[in-house]
Order: structure tokens, then sequence, then C-alpha cells
């Protein structure tokens, strides 16, 4: 494992504590999937460029999928979207819905 796998970079830490303070008691993880992307020429950002951020939480249960996805950009705000390439969400309730 390398060092960029085993640590954690300052956005993905300011993702992770967001996700925490606004989904209490939800089971989340965000991947950092930038490794693969390094080499792209279009890669400016470096280590923290690319991210898959899935949550299971009761909060999504009358929100639509774009809802969903609207609501979570709003918690991680401007500020960080704005440093990120692309980010992927898997956003779904306690019942296993998939959305």
């Amino acid at each position: 494992m390398t060092s960029f796998e085993k640590n954690k970079g300052e956005i993905q830490l300011l993702i992770e504590e967001k996700i925490k303070k606004n989904f209490p008691n939800s089971a989340f993880s965000i991947k950092n999937t930038s490794k693969k992307h390094i080499k792209h020429k279009h890669n400016i950002g470096g280590y923290e460029t690319h991210f898959e951020i899935s949550i299971e939480s009761a909060k999504f249960f009358k929100l639509s999928r774009l809802d969903r996805q609207k609501h979570l950009i709003n918690i991680i705000g401007n500020k960080i979207i704005d440093k990120i390439h692309s980010i992927s969400f898997k956003l779904t309730t306690p019942n296993k819905e998939q959305t």
C-alpha cells in the first residue's frame, strides 16, 4: 500500500467531517480514486481530484436521486466542490434502496 492510499488528504478529511456532522449514525465511505487519473493531461490538481462517496441514511427516504445529490453537494459546499474534478455518489436508505 502506497502513502497515497494510506493517507487521507485535506479535502477528504473536510468531506468526512461534513458527512459526520450532517449524517450522524449513518454508514458512509469516501474513496479517493484520484490515483487512477494522475496521468491524465487535464489532471492539474494532483492527489485529491476524484472521489466516490457512499452514504446510507434515513434522511434520504423522501428525496429523489437528484435531490439527494443536491442535498449532499450543498452540505459539502462550493469551496470543496470547486477543487474536485469528479465526484460520484451512491446515496441509499437503510432498506438498501439503490439510487
